[in-house]
């Protein structure tokens, strides 16, 4: 079957604080979809803080990168960033009705690239990585769409 054909389903643990769902798609086709448990920088923790009382900025841009260190939680930026897109930021349900932040973005790859992190971030440049994972390689080739879906539960 080719790899075009194959649909990859990966669930790669949960978490309480929520997942990153990565969905890669070609021609409109679902290649891969993998789910992932969040993992949140120590950063985010005080501007958590700082947001219950009404301080600070909230997460509302979503990253790609290529960067291949495996990510720990006293990162402060991503290895590699590729590019940066606002989200769409949403309330959605995880454990009971409306407990959740969800931020989602599309992003349509210019060029062949092998994506292998993400980040979700409070400013279009800069500011603080709020979450941020590496995983295996995600090979999009130009025109492909990879839907990122942070899921956040505080």
């Amino acid at each position: 079957m080719p790899t075009s054909d194959l649909v990859l389903k990966c669930n790669e643990g949960a978490s309480v604080e929520g997942t990153l769902t990565l969905e890669h798609r070609r021609a409109g086709e679902l290649l891969l979809e993998r789910v992932m448990p969040n993992m949140e920088m120590d950063l985010y923790k005080a501007l958590r803080a700082n947001l219950r009382i009404g301080s600070g900025t909230a997460p509302s841009h979503i990253a790609i990168g290529t960067g291949t260190t495996e990510e720990a939680v006293d990162d402060e930026a991503m290895e590699e960033e590729v590019d940066r897109q606002a989200a769409t930021r949403s309330r959605t349900t995880i454990t009971v009705d409306d407990d959740a932040s969800q931020y989602t973005y599309t992003f349509t790859l210019a060029d062949d690239t092998d994506v292998t992190e993400a980040g979700l971030l409070n400013a279009d440049a800069d500011g603080t990585l709020c979450y941020h994972r590496v995983f295996t390689a995600v090979p999009c080739l130009e025109d492909d769409t990879l839907k990122v879906t942070w899921r956040a539960k505080s």
